[in-house]
């Protein structure tokens, strides 16, 4: 059972267009956190040291990548909230005087991912919900 605002639309298209830019954010806002820790570390610093000065800030955002693979609506939801942190960090780095591009970078994209994981996440479980009463029908058809 759809709502009127959805009626009539293609939710699975406005499905592919949400994980699209969910994905394109994602990848956006670990490289710009790759390199944020390039421009933060000191030269001459060790390979490792800026390694994991890299996946510190990238690991909160690794734990998705299965509801991310899988398209789970509930691990877009919970990347929403998470999203924000990055989002914060982003406009706090926007105002250091060596990486404002970075803090700009991170923040614009961590919007984006907020708006289209968020998106993703109703659109999908509409979706869902959708295919399940379809089944269902079809089902009730075949064996009456």
């Amino acid at each position: 059972m759809m709502n009127r605002l959805e009626a009539g639309k293609d939710i699975t298209g406005m499905a592919n267009k949400g994980r699209f830019w969910v994905l394109i954010s994602y990848l956006s806002i670990i490289g710009f956190l790759i390199l944020n820790s390039f421009q933060s570390t000191k030269e001459g610093a060790p390979l490792y040291v800026i390694g994991l000065l890299a996946l510190l800030p990238v690991l909160p955002l690794l734990l998705f990548v299965p509801g991310l693979w899988l398209r789970n609506p509930r691990s877009h939801a919970w990347l929403c909230f998470v999203s924000l942190l990055y989002f914060m960090h982003g406009v706090d780095q926007a105002f250091l005087p060596g990486s404002k591009v970075v803090g700009l970078g991170l923040s614009i994209s961590s919007i984006i991912l907020f708006m289209s994981a968020m998106m993703f996440s109703r659109w999908e479980s509409l979706r869902i919900k959708s295919s399940a009463q379809t089944n269902e029908k079809a089902e009730d058809q075949a064996s009456g």
